[in-house]
């Protein structure tokens, strides 16, 4: 019995004489990582512009007659390639050459009044004011003779410069009034260019004479050196872009006005950007990231908006300064407790 009871007692008694020790502290000790560290830095960079547009040349005009009349006949059809002065549409003729041999009488009939009115005056048979008005009659007949035969010329319309034709507005046989499109005309002699949209943002870090990069549908695989040559001041009151205008250095004679295009204007002005690499950032989401930071021995979590990446870094817009150190490789092994130890420095870091 003694021998049992001894059993039960002698644990139990050890049991209490340890709660009776004084507890032993311990040290808990987080994992060592071994990190690398990294600067914030600035750099300049000319970030691109893209937009999409459409190819046309750098001029289109919209030919029309000077004089209203019926269209006796249009000499193209849409897509002919033509030459400079070639005749593309004219009137019926009948008006027009009747106001002009009009004038030409008139004219005529001034000149005769004239000579009588001087040789009359001469011999004192009629006054100087009389003369006078001679001499303003023909020059009001040559005048309205000046115009006919401008009317007459520009009842016939011509190619400006070899170009090619766009689209037809009219019909013969259509009675059509002064100055309405008849002839959607591109001349070939200029510039192939493409006209793209871009937003107000894109729109101010763009200039004149700046480098650009197009390609087209269709020509899959091929680009296309460009400059900037015109910038658009008003804004497109539907769509609140702002047009800008590259002429292609080497066109090709396959364009065609309307070919969807997409291009890359690089601005030669350059920017400042504050950048990370992307290996420090963690749990990245739209525009905001957590990051590491090294400072006075110890790591701290922070939270930074993010923007664009530029080769391989990415641009810092809020949470950190230049010079600031932050975590790169072993940034995602970091737990609460860890020990980190800065075992190398990239180049542009600071101990």
């Amino acid at each position: 019995m003694k021998s049992y009871l001894a059993k039960i007692i002698i644990p139990f008694s050890l049991l209490v004489s340890g709660c009776n020790q004084p507890p032993v502290e311990r040290e808990e000790r987080g994992d060592v990582i071994n990190v690398s560290l990294e600067a914030v830095r600035s750099i300049q960079y000319t970030l691109p512009v893209r937009s999409t547009g459409l190819l046309g040349t750098g001029s289109e005009m919209k030919l029309s007659f000077k004089t209203g009349g019926i269209i006796r006949k249009i000499y193209v059809n849409e897509g002919d390639a033509v030459n400079r002065g070639k005749v593309l549409a004219e009137l019926d003729l009948s008006e027009v050459k009747a106001q002009v041999k009009q004038a030409t009488i008139g004219m005529e009939k001034a000149e005769r009044d004239l000579i009588r009115a001087e040789n009359l005056y001469r011999d004192s048979v009629v006054t100087l004011e009389q003369y006078q008005d001679a001499q303003s009659a023909l020059e009001l007949a040559k005048a309205g003779k000046k115009v006919a035969d401008f009317n007459l010329i520009h009842s016939t319309i011509k190619a400006p410069e070899s170009g090619k034709i766009q689209k037809i507005m009219a019909e013969p046989s259509e009675m059509i009034a002064p100055g309405y499109p008849v002839i959607l005309f591109a001349s070939t002699e200029g510039d192939w260019v493409v006209r793209a949209a871009v937003t107000d943002k894109d729109v101010v870090r763009i200039s004149v004479g700046d480098s650009a990069v197009v390609t087209m549908d269709a020509f899959p695989g091929e680009q296309f050196p460009a400059m900037v040559i015109e910038i658009g001041t008003i804004a497109d009151p539907y769509t609140g872009s702002y047009e800008v205008e590259m002429a292609i250095y080497r066109p090709l004679k396959q364009f065609r006005t309307g070919f969807f295009s997409r291009a890359t204007v690089y601005p030669a002005s350059k920017e400042s950007y504050l950048v990370v690499p992307l290996e420090a950032l963690l749990d990245a989401q739209d525009n905001l990231a957590g990051i590491y930071v090294w400072k006075e021995g110890k790591v701290g979590l922070k939270k930074i908006r993010t923007g664009l990446i530029i080769e391989e870094k990415v641009v810092v817009l809020e949470g950190l300064n230049e010079g600031d150190l932050v975590v790169t490789d072993g940034a995602r092994f970091i737990r609460k407790g860890s020990v980190v130890k800065p075992v190398n420095q990239k180049e542009g870091s600071r101990p």
